[in-house]
């Protein structure tokens, strides 16, 4: 092997394992099983502080005919 092709070698190598290191990584947690973006049940926001949190958590007040959301530090 002559030095000019032990050099790009050793130049393409790292780049070429990172990305396919990167590939392998992404396509694993694409498909792991459970993976969701969508939280389990409904959240509220809260009106005052914007704390999210589910329903049960949350307490409703009537506010001119309409339901807000507070959460259980801002309803006190």
């Amino acid at each position: 092997m002559t030095s000019e092709i032990i050099t790009d070698v050793f130049a393409w190598a790292p780049l070429t394992a990172f990305v396919i290191v990167t590939i392998i990584l992404y396509l694993a947690k694409r498909h792991a099983p459970g993976q969701s973006g969508a939280p389990m049940g409904k959240t509220y926001a809260c009106a005052q502080c914007g704390r999210r949190g589910a329903h049960e958590h949350m307490v409703p007040v009537t506010h001119e005919g309409a339901v807000v959301w507070y959460c259980s530090r801002c309803a006190h």
